[in-house]
């Protein structure tokens, strides 16, 4: 097999006085469907200084070197590449950052201090050829996700590959062995020696996990968390989600128990909203257990999903959009609401509608397994239609009248934006009223009636 590199690092490969290996992703893909991703790493039984000469020699530019590591990173202005000299390591507790690193030449040796075998297959650059000194690519063939020492070894050493597991697994639609999962399971809590931002890009990754390749699953996200839950991973990061694991629901309106709908929720939605479709029913068991029932388990609901995901050190816009949609999701559940209130709802939280009723549609197919369109997603867009037909504003910016006109009447202060919410309300539940002249008429009467 020929993988095609850049000539430039061909020819940086054949000057070095030992072999320069690619290493990881981009062979593992190649040898699937001759697909390379984007990321390049690179090694070879060379310290970082003398590669770093050999790499400015042939045109590349340095952007970085860590000696303590060997680490090498470089571009040549298209492609970027991550270089690291043979090494073995040893670990602190389930801490991802090695605690010593010591450089050798044996490939084995770089090969076993690596996570899974399908991710320890080298191909020799100069040369075209495939290295495989653990058994990867027989792994590869297979589907097979099968670390490189005893299961119970690799966790022990680096939390993060209980992540890594997960999130493989899905990409790839690789099979973890009975053995690993044990393993994984074994040293679960090794997931807290991980930095929380760690652990919060891994889970970013995990959610969109279908979407890496094209060949990963379409439920490949689904599958990763599936073996977070079975590994009990996810206990550790959610654990007031997974105390919904067991916990039964109405069997008219939910097929699976608090988890598993949760866990299916997030299968059946779209990427842009996956973890707040996750944690949509994050307040049902702290409900369950305080009151007996569910019932306003989304008010709870927003302050747990919050403590989470500042616990992971997300970023507050995307805490404030998954509060947003764990507070909402249940809003007109029973297709009771009027349509004057839900025309005032979507107004005020138009620009996060379609999230809402993404997650809104993910819920109701995720309860019964129903593949047709939620009651109240086809109640709300046929109304959201009706709105955009009969030219309802969606903002105060369509008012057709501004500050500038209420001023003119003796408005003032806070007075002026008190007026123009009034008049928005009015003209989103009588949109025909939408005019200069009568919403000018409207706020003289307003304000006249408060002299």
């Amino acid at each position: 097999m020929i993988i095609n590199f850049p000539k430039n690092l061909i020819a940086l490969a054949k000057s070095l006085p030992k072999p320069l290996y690619a290493v990881g992703g981009i062979v593992r893909n190649f040898i699937i469907n001759s697909e390379t991703c984007g990321d390049v790493d690179l090694c070879a039984p060379i310290v970082s200084g003398e590669f770093v000469q050999k790499v400015i020699e042939h045109g590349f530019s340095v952007l970085a070197e860590y000696k303590h590591t060997g680490a090498v990173l470089f571009t040549d202005g298209e492609y970027s590449y991550e270089y690291t000299c043979f090494r073995k390591e040893t670990y602190h507790k389930g801490e991802h950052t090695p605690y010593t690193t010591e450089f050798v030449d044996d490939i084995r040796e770089d090969a076993l201090r690596r996570d899974f075998k399908c991710n320890a297959i080298y191909y020799d650059i100069a040369n075209s050829k495939i290295v495989d000194p653990l058994g990867g690519v027989e792994d590869v063939f297979n589907r097979v996700l099968d670390t490189v020492l005893e299961p119970n070894i690799t966790f022990s050493r680096d939390g993060l590959r209980l992540l890594r597991l997960a999130r493989f697994a899905g990409e790839l639609n690789f099979q973890p062995t009975r053995k690993v999962l044990d393993g994984a399971s074994e040293f679960a809590f090794n997931i807290l020696d991980i930095a929380p931002e760690r652990i919060y890009a891994e889970l970013k990754m995990i959610l969109v996990a279908d979407q890496k390749y094209s060949f990963s699953s379409k439920t490949g996200h689904y599958d990763a968390l599936k073996i977070l839950d079975k590994t009990r991973v996810l206990d550790l990061i959610f654990p007031d989600l997974t105390e919904g694991r067991g916990m039964v629901q109405r069997a008219d309106f939910h097929k699976y128990d608090v988890l598993e709908h949760s866990l299916r929720c997030a299968l059946y939605a779209h990427p842009s909203i996956r973890l707040g479709a996750l944690l949509h029913d994050i307040g049902k068991p702290f409900c369950f257990k305080r009151d007996g029932y569910y019932y306003f388990h989304f008010k709870e609901g927003e302050r747990l999903a919050e403590k989470a995901l500042k616990k992971l050190k997300a970023d507050k816009k995307t805490i404030d959009f998954v509060k947003y949609l764990v507070r909402e999701h249940m809003a007109d559940l029973d297709c009771s609401m009027k349509e004057s209130k839900v025309r005032k709802f979507i107004v005020k939280h138009y620009e996060n509608i379609e999230p809402l009723l993404m997650v809104k549609q993910a819920d109701f197919r995720a309860s019964l397994e129903v593949d047709y369109t939620a009651p109240t997603v086809e109640k709300w867009n046929k109304i959201i239609d009706k709105m955009r037909s009969d030219g309802t504003p969606f903002s105060l910016k369509q008012l057709k009248i501004d500050a500038s006109r209420l001023i003119e009447i003796g408005y003032s202060g806070s007075q002026i934006g008190i007026e123009l919410n009034k008049l928005f309300d009015f003209v989103v539940l009588n949109p025909e009223k939408n005019v200069e002249q009568t919403l000018l008429a409207l706020a003289k009467k307003h304000f006249e009636k408060k002299k």
